[in-house]
């Protein structure tokens, strides 16, 4: 099932736990697994010190600078990132 999320400039924390500002249920993701953000025209990314790790275009990282069209797992979940607005 796809979704999709419009971030911010207020992190947005993803995780499998209900405080978590966006929630997925995977049981292979960290309660509070990473965090994105906006900062100007930017987009940041920063793992949570979640157990199995975030994964940018197969590599795992802390924090990155996040760009159109990037892959990212976490747990069993794959996100596709994206700096275009999707029509509603």
């Amino acid at each position: 099932m796809a979704q999709r999320w419009e971030i911010s400039e207020l992190p947005m924390a993803v995780g499998r736990d209900e405080a978590a500002e966006v929630t997925i249920r995977d049981a292979a993701l960290s309660r509070r697994h990473f965090m994105v953000w906006r900062k100007g025209n930017r987009f940041l990314l920063k793992d949570l010190n979640s157990q199995n790790g975030t994964w940018v275009d197969g590599q795992r990282v802390q924090a990155t600078a996040l760009r159109d069209h990037l892959c990212i797992a976490a747990g069993r979940t794959l996100f596709m990132f994206s700096e275009h607005r999707l029509p509603a």
